[in-house]
């Protein structure tokens, strides 16, 4: 597979966001298939930038935030060796209030967009909004609102034959006109944020 295989897990979309999905027996008090396996991948780092404060490294964290044309949050999510001739699926959970007592604050229209780095190019804890990895393939913007499970890719895992290392698959959550914070969980009800599950 071609390396824009791996990346397009993080980048790609598919038309319809809101496409159901089976990531394990569906708990009727999450969003519809908001549920996951126990194998489930999640982001490595969760890293804030700013473009207000470009040269501020926020650190990794387990709390995102996206604000109206400043705050982004980068996601590296860590593709195994293991994961060689499988299929991977990017998911967006994002259940109600009711739904999970993680945090999170949402308010506006929920468009937002997925800026793409480059194949194997993730952040670190001391990336700023200067210092972003090389920029890949993005996605078309997208609408994301409380109470609904969004599949955003399923293909290939891209995992090449010989690989023994993880790689890196990254990408910013934005938005013009959405201010969203959220605690990247899977122990407080009903999971929030994003994952890899690998069949």
């Amino acid at each position: 597979m071609k390396n824009l295989a791996l990346i397009s897990i993080l980048l790609a979309t598919i038309p319809t966001l809101t496409t159901p999905f089976k990531m394990g027996n569906c708990d009727t008090s999450c969003p519809t298939n908001g549920t996951l396996p126990d194998s489930a991948l999640s982001p490595s780092l969760i890293i804030p930038i700013s473009a207000q404060q470009p040269t501020r490294a926020f650190g990794n964290t387990t709390l995102a935030k996206v604000t109206p044309s400043d705050f982004c949050t980068i996601f590296n999510l860590e593709i195994p060796p293991s994961a060689i001739n499988k299929t991977c699926l990017l998911a967006f959970l994002f259940p109600t209030h009711e739904q999970t007592t993680a945090f999170y604050s949402f308010a506006g229209p929920g468009d937002f967009v997925f800026n793409g780095y480059a194949y194997g190019a993730g952040a670190n804890p001391g990336t700023t909004y200067e210092t972003q990895p090389a920029s890949g393939p993005s996605p078309p913007a997208a609408k994301l609102v409380p109470g609904n499970a969004y599949v955003l890719n399923v293909g290939s895992c891209g995992v090449q034959p010989g690989q023994t290392e993880a790689v890196t698959v990254s990408g910013a959550l934005c938005s013009n006109d959405t201010y969203f914070e959220f605690e990247q969980t899977r122990e407080k009800g009903c999971p929030i944020g994003f994952y890899v599950a690998i069949s």
